[in-house]
């Protein structure tokens, strides 16, 4: 049972069945009667009620769960590198369902096969017009919402990267990125006419394959605005007063379309007296990955602008620049976003799982942060005791029992070691880094510290495991290998790096193209060692 429903006495008097809520009355002589509102209502209560054993309705009850956020989204990153076969995002889909999530969104930047733009796609294996509505119709069968989710303003360095489309950029010949350092193309769209062609071009045609009501238009991390050719317009009236006008001319595009736009909202919550001058049928998404993210300020912000009941609030899964996930970070993050956005009226909470780096985190580590948020999005919530047995009964429920206790564990390795930055596991560091960055990883960590973790990874019992989760396990303790062994030369004679690099790379490629397609893999390898 994925949520323990509130029991109450049949006399008690009873809340109301919200939403996509429903009541199970169960009685010792007759079956069980479902009170549902929609039809997700009565397919959740039906499934809840298949969950269980005939005897655990056979008493004197009412069971009764209601949605805490009408919608309950997840977005996955398909343009970093890895685009899902649709195997695996049908697959995707029936998990979610079981989960009770409503919403699906597929980040993209240029993973759609664009009719007149084959040259930012050619090699990346995307999604077609005819897969899209592939997908929306299973999604549509489980009641969720297939939403559209492409970036148009900052994040186009797939585009602008290319000369056909380096006269868009605010810096065409690049910049310095504040996170990754010098890039020698841009990734943020110059506000502009041409610009505004450009938007409304890629809109037009990939927004009505889509029958939903709602597009999310992107409009995050414009990294160098301000810093190439809207320069001076930035230094005579702000970044604000140039990114916000650009921003409504997006807006305006996509409702001409029929769709209500979602949008990032960090930009504009760096000045919060902005909010209220947004348009009222816009969405704005506050998101935030870590566990000390500002929720509670920015969603008392956003709803005192006049936005309650029209705001998500957007967790994340902590998996991305890690192998096996950072799941303490991603917990607390979760609640936090759950608590606050719910406080302060969300529509919605949208779990996200990206891919940075060239997404070489395994599938698996996502799974916990997926029940996390069911979890917190219902009102019946009985918390986690069980997760791994949780994660079992929705992801593996014909294999036996260990998976979820297993990637539970490897979850728990992160938060084990110090963090080179805010966003980045050290094993995942420590793999990738070069020579002379793993030199001063290693002054982060003790040796003893590192045996430890090698002892509890070895402690965790993966042979018989899903093969992406044992090599989730093995690229960490290469990593842990590779730092130990500049400190200790027993650990380094101990274990044959070359070798075992060597393998990890076949076994990589497996695992990747059993569940996402060959565009982009090449592309994920060249960032490996050696």
């Amino acid at each position: 049972m994925i949520f323990e429903a509130e029991q109450y006495a049949p006399k008690v008097q009873l809340p109301p069945v919200t939403g996509d809520g429903f009541r199970l009355h169960c009685s010792l002589n007759s079956p069980p009667r479902i009170k549902a509102e929609t039809e997700a209502g009565q397919q959740y209560a039906a499934a809840f009620l298949g969950s269980q054993k005939d005897d655990y309705f056979r008493r004197e009850a009412i069971f009764q769960d209601n949605p805490l956020f009408a919608e309950r989204g997840f977005m996955l990153d398909i343009s970093r590198d890895r685009v899902p076969t649709m195997e695996f995002l049908f697959a995707l889909v029936d998990w979610l369902a079981a989960l009770r999530y409503n919403q699906l969104q597929l980040y993209t930047e240029h993973t759609f096969a664009f009719a007149k733009h084959e040259t930012v796609w050619k090699e990346a294996s995307p999604l077609t017009k005819d897969e899209v509505q592939a997908l929306e119709k299973h999604c549509a069968q489980r009641q969720i919402e297939l939403v559209p989710n492409q970036n148009c303003f900052g994040h186009m360095e797939r585009w602008l990267r290319h000369s056909d489309y380096q006269h868009l950029a605010e810096c065409p010949n690049g910049f310095n990125h504040p996170v990754t350092g010098p890039r020698d193309h841009g990734t943020t769209l110059y506000p502009s006419k041409e610009s505004e062609h450009f938007v409304r071009e890629i809109l037009d045609e990939v927004l009505p394959i889509y029958r939903s009501k709602k597009a999310n238009i992107g409009g995050d991390e414009p990294w160098e605005l301000g810093q190439g050719r809207s320069r001076e317009m930035v230094e005579k009236h702000g970044k604000h007063s140039v990114y916000l006008p650009f921003l409504e001319t997006i807006f305006e595009i996509t409702t001409s379309l029929g769709k209500e736009p979602i949008f990032w909202a960090d930009i504009i919550l760096e000045r919060p007296k902005l909010v209220e001058k947004l348009p009222k049928n816009v969405i704005p998404a506050i998101w935030g990955y870590h566990p000390d993210h500002p929720f509670a300020e920015q969603c008392e912000v956003v709803s005192k602008a006049g936005f309650r009941g029209r705001f998500q609030v957007v967790p994340g899964s902590g998996t991305w620049n890690s192998f096996t996930g950072r799941l303490s970070f991603a917990t607390r993050n979760i609640e936090s976003a759950a608590t606050n956005g719910f406080n302060q009226g969300a529509r919605g909470l949208v779990l996200t799982c990206w891919g940075d780096g060239g997404h070489q985190q395994a599938t698996p580590s996502l799974f916990p942060s997926l029940v996390l948020a069911a979890l917190a999005s219902w009102s019946g919530n009985r918390g986690t005791d069980d997760l791994g047995g949780l994660i079992d009964q929705v992801f593996y429920p014909s294999k036996r029992p260990g998976h979820g206790q297993a990637i539970v564990n490897l979850g728990r390795v992160d938060e084990m070691l110090p963090y080179p930055n805010h966003n980045q596991s050290f094993l995942h560091a420590a793999f990738f880094s070069s020579n002379e960055k793993i030199d001063e990883l290693s002054k982060l960590v003790d040796i003893q510290k590192l045996e430890r973790v090698c002892e509890w990874m070895n402690a965790i019992p993966t042979d018989e495991l899903d093969p992406s989760i044992q090599l989730a396990k093995r690229m960490n303790l290469w990593a842990a290998h590779r730092c130990a062994g500049k400190m200790n030369r027993r650990m380094k004679d101990a274990f044959d790096l070359d070798d075992e690099l060597k393998e990890i790379k076949r076994d990589f490629s497996s695992v990747w193209l059993a569940e996402s397609r060959i565009g982009g893999l090449e592309d994920s390898l060249k960032r490996f060692p050696g």
